[in-house]
């Protein structure tokens, strides 16, 4: 028997004996399962929100109405020169120092939040770009440290989506997350 779910991203896959068959049943949940991609809401500058389908691409931000995480939608890197990524440390500041849409408690995301804005049918960009229209195709810092060392942390490459650790002082970028609704 092999039996296949897909969780988003997570797969697991069961590949069992013939013999442990027949002794085995899947709780109904299992058995079947689809889909549901995330749904965002787009918020322009005056507040307005709009659906995520909606094609106008000036948005300051999306809300995914899954998590109740308001993004912002551009990559923050250095201020002097936006092409220019900055440190973790650095990048934090940035966040912590935004003011967009009237908030100030923006903040760097998770590996895990961050990583879940992944998309893996799309590649340079790894991100939809209807919904984050101005994130850079580059690493992009998280407020996770890594378990094997205190001067890194983790990334996620918005070019092929990949997820990687890094040293806090090399250059990344940093996409703001606060919690909508607050």
């Amino acid at each position: 028997m092999s039996t296949t779910v897909n969780i988003r991203r997570l797969e697991m896959h069961l590949h069992l004996p013939a013999n442990l068959t027949n002794d085995i049943t899947l709780p109904a949940h299992l058995e079947t399962f689809s889909h549901v991609a995330p749904e965002y809401t787009k918020v322009l500058a005056d507040g307005t929100h709009l659906p995520g389908a909606d094609s106008r691409t000036d948005h300051v931000a999306v809300i995914d109405n899954a998590t109740s995480l308001m993004w912002s939608v551009e990559s923050l890197g250095d201020p002097n020169d936006p092409d220019s990524g900055i440190s973790q440390d650095a990048c934090e500041r940035r966040c912590a120092e935004l003011r967009l849409l009237g908030y100030d408690d923006w903040r760097l995301p998770t590996r895990k939040e961050l990583a879940g804005l992944v998309d893996d049918t799309r590649h340079e960009p790894a991100i939809d770009t209807a919904l984050f229209p101005r994130v850079k195709p580059r690493w992009h810092w998280t407020s996770t440290a890594a378990a094997w060392s205190a001067s890194s942390a983790w990334v996620v490459d918005f070019d092929f989506g990949d997820v990687d650790g890094s040293h806090r002082g090399y250059d990344g970028f940093a996409l703001a997350v606060r919690r909508a609704g607050q």
